[in-house]
């Protein structure tokens, strides 16, 4: 299995797991789906649109699947490459998208949370001792260290988008967008920390 190979099936897998999420939010109010992950601006995507994003994926999942036992490294190739001129050239004023649901971020659908549940079975803690961690509520998963590679890999994409004509508040949604980059809050401090230097050579000449 080649590179690209190996970044679309992810791509490809992120996304199912995105949309099965999605159609469990369904069921959610829009209260509720406002509050169930720090979604970027769009329009809420109906039972319709969901169903057959997951149609699609599984369709593409398995033309893949065949064009890989045949040893054509070329579709996914292709398929990298539209994946990323629809970011770029498709996205602008557009709300009408399933935005990508992380797993590991998503609340529970239904009910209160586990959490708010054993805070309030717990009794008041005095002033002189500290209250006790329920039980129930999981430590914070520490922040994955962003690697040299990923650094590199998003101020070579921000450049590029630069010099393509983008503006500086499109880029994170864009790089995220595509395979293997980092989520979009890890993306705005990559892009943050390194502004000078991706500006610089965005404007820079090519040979």
């Amino acid at each position: 299995m080649s590179a690209a190979d190996e970044r679309v099936t992810q791509l490809l897998d992120r996304c199912l797991k995105s949309v099965d999420l999605h159609a469990r939010y369904l069921a959610l109010d829009d209260a509720a789906y406002a509050r169930v992950q720090a979604w970027p601006k769009h329009e809420r995507p109906t039972r319709w649109v969901v169903d057959l994003a997951r149609t699609r994926l599984l369709e593409v999942r398995r033309l893949l699947g065949e064009r890989q036992a045949r040893g054509d490294e070329g579709f996914a190739e292709a398929l990298e490459l539209m994946a990323f001129l629809t970011s770029l050239l498709g996205s602008e004023h557009v709300e009408r998208f399933i935005p990508l649901a992380r797993p590991r971020n998503a609340a529970r659908p239904r009910g209160r949370p586990a959490a708010t549940r054993a805070t309030r079975a717990q009794p008041a803690p005095s002033r002189r001792q500290a209250a006790p961690a329920p039980d129930s509520v999981p430590p914070p998963e520490p922040a994955p260290g962003t690697s040299d590679k990923v650094t590199a890999t998003v101020i070579a994409d921000a450049a590029r988008l630069i010099s393509w004509g983008r503006e500086w508040p499109q880029l994170a949604g864009l790089i995220t967008r595509l395979a293997n980059r980092p989520p979009e809050a890890e993306v705005w401090k990559i892009l943050r920390s390194h502004r000078a230097q991706i500006e610089a050579t965005a404007r820079r000449p090519r040979d």
